[in-house]
């Protein structure tokens, strides 16, 4: 299981994975932040794909919601 987290930064907020190391983003608001963290995501799992360098977390299948 992915675990995602949004927080107040300031007047933005910050949105994250914490299992996937370097994927987080901000957003002007929680709205924007999580739309921007699911673009992060796929982006992010692409990028394994591509490399041959899926993690356990994301080889297993699972569904996200955000």
């Amino acid at each position: 299981m992915l675990t995602f987290k949004v927080e107040k930064d300031g007047k933005k907020f910050h949105a994250y994975c914490q299992e996937l190391k370097g994927c987080h983003t901000f957003g002007n608001t929680k709205a924007e932040a999580i739309k921007n963290l699911k673009n992060a995501v796929s982006l992010y799992i692409e990028d394994e794909v591509e490399s041959q360098t899926i993690s356990p977390l994301i080889k297993r299948k699972q569904h996200v919601k955000i």
